[in-house]
């Protein structure tokens, strides 16, 4: 949630002091120049801001679709430009294919892939990749997994060789396995201490409760990765990568004739089998909103974070959605960061989201805010999104919002890995192959009626669950007088605790 960047710039001018008024007064009568500074050869120039330039159209490639023997499917797509391969592999499993108790379990099976496999260990694998040149990287998310190689076109095959030994073999030596998983706590340590992480674990573990997978953090808690075994790790790996529930999506400097023998070669014994019945996880429902406080003494800001289950990546109206969502908190011109922000100074910046996935992910409004005015913030969320939700949308605010979603596409074709990655998530959401190739046309055929209607449906400010992470002795008393309900305290994980009074006692 999944998941902003600011560059700001500053510009310092000098200019020369002023001549004593004598001085400018004893200049002989045609001496302009005494009189009256010279600018810059340029000033004019300068003095005019440059026209926009032809806009750039952007046309994502749709991959052409492969398939190895095994029925591994491969989706290719050719770019000559530059002598690099990239190669992504990815699983459709992730976070929610975790038993209950293991959280952070995929994530720490994909960190011990390159530990070592049966016939290679972490060094030599590091090594090996090294000295072909190669980049190679994973990454678990809530629903899928990824293995990624980029490679020289030159020295494709020797690093899917690797590649290949790494993805389907890994050892998972108990050796390994204990050290990933000091590290691990290492890093969970570190997110325990920042009110951000903390604030959306928090509201994730509110919204879809103590059975559900995604009410716990990617990397699991401090319990639960002490936990996670060498079986449970050796386990998950063999259950759930299979070339029935996987795809490879390969970008760069080669073609069919090309790749398709080498992936036969390196991918093609890859054996399928049936897959393990895991019961359907479940959503706890809380019949009346809380106010969930997680005590941060003496912080300067306390975090915001609001939100409630939001849609699927399939959704009918998840591009009217998107729309929606930028004017309301999407972008740095929304109506949040323009209230909380520029109005009002009580932050440095807040925003919204949507983390959508196969099923429907988490819907999250948040921020940084002053903790003096941790109440008035978050009176001011409920008035945003209130009004949001009243479908009350301009034809400015439509049209920014879709400009700004159309021009964040080309980023994700920047690089071979960013396309192969970018393809590789639409597949894991089960988004159609020409996803990106129909976006822009998409988006822009969205209209004021559409926003309306998906703001009106898909948020309900009045059930949305309110977690603040902040000096609870300070802000207690200002956040009880909302009236938006009764306070609890939980701890940094997400563990219920106690309910603190109206008064902010502990």
């Amino acid at each position: 949630m999944k998941r902003l960047w600011t560059v700001m710039v500053m510009v310092s001018c000098a200019s020369a002091s002023p001549k004593p008024e004598a001085q400018q007064t004893q200049a002989p009568a045609g001496d302009a120049t005494s009189a009256k500074p010279q600018g810059t050869p340029d000033a004019a120039f300068r003095g005019q801001p440059p026209s926009p330039g032809t806009p750039v159209e952007f046309h994502a490639p749709v991959p052409a679709q492969l398939a190895l023997k095994n029925g591994l499917p491969v989706f290719l797509i050719e770019r000559h430009d530059v002598p690099l391969v990239a190669v992504s592999l990815a699983v459709r499993s992730g976070a929610d294919t975790e038993p209950a108790g293991k959280a952070g379990l995929s994530s720490l099976a994909l960190d011990l892939l390159d530990e070592g496999t049966q016939s290679r260990d972490a060094a030599s694998i590091a090594r090996g990749f090294e000295d072909l040149g190669a980049r190679y990287g994973t990454s678990a998310d809530a629903d899928a997994s990824r293995v990624t190689v980029t490679a020289l076109s030159d020295t494709l095959d020797p690093a899917l060789e690797i590649f290949a030994d790494v993805a389907l073999n890994p050892a998972f030596r108990e050796a390994d396995v204990q050290r990933v998983r000091v590290e691990r706590l290492g890093q969970i340590a570190q997110a325990l201490d920042d009110p951000s992480s903390v604030g959306q674990h928090v509201l994730s573990r509110v919204i879809f409760g103590e059975q559900h997978p995604w009410g716990y953090p990617g990397d699991g808690t401090v319990k639960s990765v002490k936990s996670i075994s060498r079986k449970d790790v050796a386990a998950w790996h063999k259950a759930w990568f299979r070339p029935s529930n996987a795809a490879l999506f390969v970008v760069g400097d080669t073609d069919a004739a090309t790749l398709l023998p080498l992936l036969e070669k390196r991918l093609g014994g890859w054996k399928d089998g049936p897959f393990p019945k895991i019961p359907a996880p479940t959503r706890s429902r809380k019949a009346v909103r809380v106010i969930t406080m997680v005590d941060k003494p003496d912080a300067p800001q306390s975090q915001i974070w609001i939100g409630e289950v939001g849609i699927a990546s399939t959704a009918p109206d998840i591009f009217p959605v998107r729309v929606m969502n930028n004017i309301l908190g999407g972008s740095f011109n929304s109506r949040l960061n323009g209230n909380l922000r520029t109005e009002h100074a009580w932050s440095y910046g807040v925003f919204s989201f949507y983390d959508t996935h196969r099923e429907a992910g988490p819907f999250a409004a948040a921020g940084g805010v002053i903790s003096e005015k941790t109440a008035e913030a978050l009176s001011e969320f409920m008035k945003e999104l209130a009004r949001m939700k009243s479908g009350e949308v301009s034809e400015e605010e439509l049209q920014d919002a879709k400009e700004g979603l159309i021009r964040t596409i080309p980023a994700l074709f920047a690089s071979n890995e960013q396309a192969a990655g970018a393809y590789a998530r639409a597949w894991s959401h089960a988004l159609p192959l020409d996803y990106y190739a129909t976006y822009q046309q998409r988006v822009g055929a969205v209209t004021k009626d559409e926003v309306a209607k998906a703001a009106r449906e898909r948020l309900h400010p009045d059930q949305m669950a309110i977690v603040v992470v902040g000096p609870s002795r300070q802000i207690a008393p200002g956040l009880a007088a909302l009236k938006l309900g009764p306070i609890e305290l939980r701890d940094a994980e997400g563990e219920a605790r106690k309910a603190v009074s109206a008064a902010g006692g502990h």
